[in-house]
């Protein structure tokens, strides 16, 4: 196991950045922890080694000890194929990233495509969403929230 890692500069051992991350993706990778970190003072991320598989897609944070992946979708849409995905990596966190590509908050469209995922969570397959938007973030549960109380937590990111 790798622990050749970086301490952030604004988290410090809170957020753990592997000297071989994806560099590609290593400036959102940081930025949507931070949010989330600045969000919650109880959660602690780690930037995983980028793995050089062919037809493998490795996770890109450990939050709290679980697998996790950022998905840095392009339309409320995306949460369903963003799920699939983060399940098939074998992650049980699901970090949606508006900052990427969205650039707006839809709380309706965005809380009724998580809600639509509910079996994922009830399974136990995924255990926490973080939805990202203006360096702040959100954790929703399908399980414990409605569609409702999901588009209620989402509307609280707007600036």
């Amino acid at each position: 196991m790798e622990t050749d890692y970086l301490l952030d500069e604004v988290f410090g051992e809170r957020l753990l950045i592997s000297h071989n991350a994806d560099k590609n993706e290593l400036n959102s990778n940081i930025r949507a922890a931070r949010a989330i970190l600045c969000s919650y003072s109880e959660v602690c991320i780690r930037i995983n080694a980028h793995t050089y598989c062919i037809g493998h897609k490795n996770p890109e944070y450990t939050i709290c000890n679980d697998l996790g992946d950022r998905k840095g979708i392009m339309s409320e849409k995306g949460v369903t194929a963003g799920f699939k995905s983060a399940k098939k990596q074998g992650c049980k966190v699901v970090v949606i990233d508006l900052d990427e590509h969205v650039h707006h908050l839809d709380s309706f469209a965005l809380s009724k495509y998580i809600s639509r995922r509910k079996e994922d969570f009830t399974s136990g397959m995924i255990t926490d969403c973080y939805v990202v938007f203006c360096g702040k973030a959100v954790r929703v549960n399908a399980r414990y929230q409605t569609r409702i109380e999901i588009e209620h937590k989402i509307e609280t990111l707007r600036p």
